[in-house]
């Protein structure tokens, strides 16, 4: 069986993969498997995991990471063994990426099935917008038994906007105070509700083009207003629009802040500095 999850909203696509890992867990002990593709060694132990055969493991499950980043050689491989696998019923798949599918994956979702394929699963995470938004917000509060009153739960969408990490960040952080009824006071108190949007706008500021002297200001204006820069930075990091490129950029600077090497507040002023 083959499960296609994709789409920017990573938070939402990580809590589906986890039902899936959590449900396989319950049947079986063993016979799963991680694998990133953007690492040769995993590629090569991807292979072997699909050709695998055991007397001892009846089913398997392999989840599979940053498959559209490989070379047009591998990628063909890589889909070889995918079609190959496609009537193997103690196999599952689960292909994972922020992507969505192109045209070289079109064959997972054909209407016409050959004689015992089994039709792909695929679930889209597109960010969300308007009601569907406030739906996830309102499911989100219920898992972890609160109760904000309106005003609150619009402060907390128009503040963190439609970043779903941001938002399950901020109610994980109100479920451990002692009082579960949130209102607008307590809200305020224990939540940082700048803006998102200054944030996303700027993202889009330094897509477009413009100056140095612009993004500074921007970034001062985010400072003066009291906001972390460390959030900032993984507001950043966290963009459905960053570029291969840009997102390796992204990934070396959180190493070298988590190793000491940089601070957040070094990190966005080389990011304004160099940005075009």
């Amino acid at each position: 069986m083959i499960v296609y999850l994709y789409g920017p909203d990573s938070y939402r696509r990580r809590e589906k993969l986890n039902e899936y890992i959590e449900r396989y867990k319950e049947k079986y002990a063993s016979g799963a498997g991680v694998f990133d593709l953007s690492d040769e060694k995993d590629f090569g132990g991807f292979k072997d995991f699909c050709e695998s055969r055991s007397l001892f493991e009846s089913s398997k499950l392999g989840v599979v990471y940053n498959f559209t980043e490989l070379e047009k050689s591998d990628l063909k491989e890589f889909i070889s063994l995918i079609k190959e696998n496609l009537k193997n019923k103690d196999l599952t798949l689960i292909l994972n990426s922020d992507k969505k599918p192109t045209k070289d994956f079109s064959f997972l979702f054909e209407k016409a099935l050959p004689a015992g394929r089994q039709a792909v699963i695929s679930h889209n995470f597109d960010i969300l917008e308007g009601a569907e938004l406030k739906k996830f917000l309102d499911l989100e509060i219920k898992k972890r038994k609160l109760e904000l009153d309106p005003k609150s739960k619009e402060l907390i969408l128009s503040g963190l906007g439609n970043n779903s990490w941001e938002i399950v960040s901020a109610l994980d952080k109100l479920s451990l105070l002692d009082e579960k009824k949130i209102d607008q006071k307590n809200l305020e108190k224990h939540i940082d509700l700048l803006p998102a949007i200054d944030v996303f706008a700027h993202i889009n500021k330094m897509r477009d083009g413009y100056n140095v002297g612009s993004r500074l200001a921007i970034l001062e204006e985010l400072f003066e207003r009291g906001a972390d820069s460390a959030r900032i930075f993984n507001i950043f990091a966290a963009s459905p629009y960053l570029n291969k490129e840009q997102k390796i950029t992204m990934a070396d600077y959180d190493v070298a802040i988590k190793s000491g090497k940089l601070e957040y507040d070094e990190v966005l002023l080389s990011m304004m500095l160099s940005a075009d």
